[in-house]
């Protein structure tokens, strides 16, 4: 059982990390015991002539660890794979508020992949555009989501009406 008050004793901090090892630096950490919070983002990108979606950092080379001011050691942080050590101003070690973890925390999913521009709930029959691959320029009905990052949506074309599933990356409003 958790003491709620230890817990009231323990601050968020920010740990750097190396180029593109925040994954690895929180997996090392998670090992050792520590509490981390890495939000995470869906991004969109080309790779290969094809936009895709990405899942990445939402603070490329940062996370957040949860650690107490008494009996806790933190020398470990500064040799695991992946981590730098902690963000430091001067001698000092800055506390990220509780407030401003919680707000991310309650925007990401079970995933840890934050919502923040709020994803578009599209209703049936609403006009979208398609921004992506072979249909790039046509307008479609929208029809439904499969999952949280696909969608069907129904297009009209030679006088035939066809139903394609999509990123939903690959349309927005029209």
């Amino acid at each position: 059982m958790k003491n709620p008050r230890a817990d009231a004793c323990r601050r968020w901090h920010a740990v750097f990390c190396k180029p593109q090892q925040d994954a690895r630096a929180e997996e090392n950490l998670l090992h050792q015991g520590f509490e981390i919070f890495r939000p995470k983002t869906r991004t969109r990108k080309t790779h290969g002539g094809r936009r895709r979606a990405w899942v990445e950092s939402l603070f490329p080379r940062y996370l957040f660890v949860r650690l107490s001011r008494q009996g806790q050691d933190w020398t470990p942080i500064r040799s695991t794979r992946g981590a730098i050590g902690l963000v430091r101003l001067g001698q000092q070690t800055p506390t990220v508020p509780d407030f401003i973890i919680e707000d991310l925390r309650r925007r990401c999913d079970a995933n840890g992949i934050c919502n923040l521009s709020g994803r578009i709930d599209y209703q049936p029959d609403d006009l979208v555009e398609i921004i992506d691959g072979p249909c790039a320029g046509y307008r479609a009905l929208f029809k439904a989501r499969t999952s949280d990052e696909r969608v069907v949506v129904l297009l009209k074309l030679l006088n035939h009406q066809r139903e394609l599933e999509l990123d939903d990356v690959s349309i927005r409003r029209a």
